[in-house]
């Protein structure tokens, strides 16, 4: 992230291993991406610098990560169309709750594309994108200037594929 990039920040450190034997998986790519505290992503901000809250990272040879991010807060989806219409129909609010993005992969691995909310979000139970559940939270700690999150991802073995964005 940009140094002057607005928010609290958190250190997330983790492992990432294979789900079958537990062990770990080295050379393991996270890519993750992130809102920043207005609710934007880079992509959708000019004021944020390109590939703002997004990275790259490889797992060690104990499979382990290390890594800063922004403290994630919850955001709205827009709602000035047909979105918009169909929430208030359902009487549902607009909001995701507080998240960071992960896609995780090796080859030889099946690829993970995840998300990790905070924990005591009360978003989470009532997210707009149906996405939140319970082993998707992480435990995010405050730790004297920022917070710090231990979070491990588990690979299963199969084909390593990546998505295709939806936009080009």
């Amino acid at each position: 992230m940009s140094p002057d990039t607005v928010g609290e920040r958190v250190r997330i450190t983790g492992r990432v291993y294979d789900l079958t034997t537990e062990a770990p998986i080295a050379g393991a790519t996270l890519a993750v991406w992130q809102a920043a505290t207005n609710g934007l992503y880079e992509n959708q901000d000019e004021s944020q610098p390109d590939y703002n809250l997004r990275g790259q990272f490889q797992t060690d040879e104990a499979g382990t990560y290390d890594l800063v991010a922004l403290m994630p807060t919850p955001y709205p989806v827009p709602i000035d169309g047909p979105v918009g219409d169909l929430l208030r129909v359902a009487d549902r609010h607009p909001y995701r709750p507080a998240h960071i993005h992960f896609l995780v992969s090796k080859p030889g691995y099946e690829t993970l594309v995840t998300q990790v909310f905070v924990d005591g979000d009360k978003m989470v139970s009532t997210d707009v994108g149906f996405t939140a559940s319970g082993n998707m939270i992480g435990m995010f700690q405050h730790d004297g200037d920022h917070y710090r999150l231990n979070y491990n991802f588990q690979l299963r073995p199969g084909v390593s594929t990546m998505p295709k964005a939806p936009i080009p």
